[in-house]
């Protein structure tokens, strides 16, 4: 990235992290109020009313979930928030002259942060109510993290590239969402799964960063393999992504 594009993606940056909650009583602190919400709820409807259903293992099913919730909130938001980056921007695409993927890529880093931040905040909570996690883990964590960034890229690159042809695909990726929510073990420990269920739900690639980072903040060996692979095709999907989005960017302001 050339100096002057950095400059600009710093800028748009500043300016998408100050805009997202400008104007709201709490302002920013609603980035991370919301999850912890999130995680409060879930924690006491699978917790509480059905404890038959909740299972962490060693850990608390509270940890159990926060360590699984984050990383998915870390894709999901960020595919979200990317899909509609190149619409919402039409205006500056057709004036200032900057690679078009550089606003896809600006609400993925700002989308990235606020998670990061939130994870380290749900972390430190977990630690204060005397949750044993590992220190050991943190490298572990901090690459399974970058698997799931390198998901939420490639996600967001494809998706804001045919929401410019096909409008409806902020819609469509809303649901598919809250699908691929229930496919990932974040609600449920995998390994209590029938064999056949367990392996089926593999094949979801965001499942080994998951369980990695629960492991390794447990203080179990990860899976390397596993995480591995999953890097694999997540760089396969980012480059296709890319390819994809050079193929189309000729036509993008024509259908902006």
């Amino acid at each position: 990235m050339v100096p002057a594009t950095r400059a600009v993606f710093r800028e748009l940056l500043r300016r998408e992290l100050e805009e997202r909650y400008r104007g709201s009583l709490l302002g920013a602190a609603w980035l991370l109020l919301l999850p912890l919400l999130q995680l409060a709820v879930l924690a006491w409807v699978f917790g509480q009313l059905m404890p038959a259903r909740a299972h962490g293992g060693e850990l608390p099913y509270a940890a159990f979930l926060a360590l699984g919730l984050w990383p998915w909130n870390l894709f999901a938001n960020a595919a979200n928030r990317g899909v509609t980056a190149l619409t919402d921007n039409a205006a500056l695409i057709g004036k200032v002259a900057v690679p078009h993927v550089l606003y896809v890529d600006v609400r993925v880093a700002a989308s990235v942060v606020v998670d990061l931040a939130g994870f380290l905040l749900v972390l430190a909570v977990l630690l204060a109510f005397g949750v044993g996690l590992s220190p050991w883990g943190l490298p572990a964590t901090a690459a399974a993290l970058a698997v799931v960034a390198v998901y939420a890229l490639a996600a967001a690159r494809l998706l804001a590239v045919l929401q410019v042809f096909l409008r409806d695909i902020a819609t469509v990726i809303g649901q598919l969402l809250v699908l691929g929510f229930f496919l990932t073990p974040i609600l449920y420990d995998r390994s209590l799964m029938p064999a056949v269920a367990a392996k089926w739900l593999g094949i979801n690639p965001l499942v080994a960063p998951v369980e990695t980072v629960r492991r390794a903040l447990s203080g179990d060996a990860p899976d390397w393999l596993a995480l591995g692979l999953s890097l694999a095709v997540g760089v396969a999907l980012l480059l296709l992504a890319n390819v994809f989005f050079r193929r189309a960017r000729s036509h993008l302001e024509d259908f902006l």
